[in-house]
């Protein structure tokens, strides 16, 4: 097989935590084991700066500042010089970019098509069509994503979603779900512990659910005076959660910590009973998979591509209210009588990264290499509404022109 030269851009990658950070850390660890070259590029956070490593991989922390909600500052062409460079001392052959939100993403595809690398997008999120910001957001993805070689959803659901915000022709987009290492996510080995108690793991912000949350803790609380309740997570929908316990005395019954580190969220979950999934928007929550694996029995709001994910017998669905949230809970400690090992070796089968660096790997040795000029990426856009797109790839084309100039001089 082929040794491929790949980057991984994002402006969702370590010190950060979540299920993109994660998606990224795990594939490129695994493919750096299948014999292929992976390096990761994304922005600084506070101290890492430059190129460092990781781990096992090679990661270049950018000095690009941060807009808002980890993501850098639009500059598109004055960052062209950085990624070049760094596309052209480290023989990048595939540009892999994750997340159509992440400005990063989008800029390094947008620039490795104009240097005629081949290029890969995964696309972690399901996207309402109709908010303004949104319609910005499909606008410019449209525009980098028009030539994309290949996409790669996470969940059919995510597919369908992405093909009408992107435009992306459905026979480039492939469903590659994301894996857990079932050697952290596993279920504790002592069995059962009589106290019952509910886990939540979550960024704690709007689109997660948190309001259902905080309406939901005080009526299972309520309906059984022996659950106890983790919530593992950060964000600015903390002090609603705080404000709800100071109101109904629920502190020595409801704990919050902090993000932890990815490898310590096994630690936690083990402490559970049932997971509680109350997201208003997800592509696969990775989340569920990963308390599945160690043990627990998931209640989750039935939204986006979360349907496909888990066995129906791990998973019990609730509608997006707090009521049928707490009832649904408290319905699950009851006959909570499954086996956590079974549990832990079907999903172990099923989601794991050796498969998931497989698919990918064959994603990226279909890609036929093909010379992209100009000329050609210019006749993409057509009509009146193409004017501004063969604009800014003119620009683009002069950027890099000028580019060449300054290094000869």
């Amino acid at each position: 097989m082929k040794r491929l030269n790949i980057a991984m851009v994002s402006d969702f990658f370590y010190p950060s935590t979540g299920g993109i950070e994660t998606h990224i850390r795990y594939l490129s660890e695994e493919l750096i084991s299948m014999g292929h070259k992976v390096i990761v590029i994304t922005h600084k956070t506070g101290d890492l700066v430059g190129c460092r490593m990781v781990g096992t991989i090679k990661v270049y922390f950018l000095d690009i500042p941060v807009l808002c909600r980890n993501t850098t500052f639009p500059s598109l062409y004055s960052n062209l010089p950085l990624f070049k460079e760094i596309f052209d001392s480290e023989k990048i052959e595939i540009v892999h970019g994750h997340q159509t939100m992440s400005n990063m993403c989008i800029e390094g595809l947008f620039h490795a098509r104009t240097l005629n690398l081949k290029t890969v997008i995964t696309d972690h999120s399901i996207f309402e069509v109709g908010p303004f910001e949104n319609i910005v957001v499909n606008a410019l993805c449209r525009l980098a994503l028009k030539n994309i070689d290949r996409c790669i959803c996470v969940s059919y659901t995510s597919k369908e979603n992405t093909h009408i915000r992107t435009m992306i022709p459905l026979e480039k987009i492939h469903v590659i779900p994301n894996a857990i290492v079932s050697d952290i996510f596993c279920p504790r080995e002592e069995g059962k512990s009589d106290e019952k108690t509910v886990v939540v793991a979550s960024r704690l912000m709007f689109r997660k659910g948190i309001d259902l949350l905080i309406g939901a803790i005080p009526l299972i609380c309520k309906g059984d005076p022996t659950v106890r309740i983790i919530i593992v997570g950060d964000g600015p929908m903390k002090e609603g959660i705080e404000q709800v316990l100071d109101e109904n005395e629920l502190y020595d019954r409801v704990e919050i910590m902090h993000e932890v580190d990815h490898e310590k969220v096994g630690e936690i979950m083990r402490r559970g009973d049932v997971f509680l999934n109350t997201s208003l928007t997800e592509t696969f929550c990775i989340a569920i998979v990963e308390a599945a694996s160690c043990g627990l029995h998931v209640v989750s709001t039935n939204v986006g591509g979360i349907h496909e994910v888990l066995p129906p017998d791990m998973i019990t669905f609730s509608k997006i209210t707090c009521e049928d949230l707490a009832e649904k809970v408290l319905m699950a400690l009851r006959k909570s009588n499954h086996n956590p090992q079974d549990y832990n070796k079907r999903l172990k089968n099923i989601y794991n990264w050796k498969r998931v660096a497989r698919m990918t790997e064959k994603v990226y040795m279909d890609i036929e290499q093909t010379f992209l000029g100009y000329r050609n990426r210019r006749e993409l856009y057509k009509g009146a509404t193409g004017i501004l797109s063969r604009l800014m790839i003119t620009i683009e084309y002069l950027f890099l022109f000028l580019l060449g100039l300054r290094n000869r001089s």
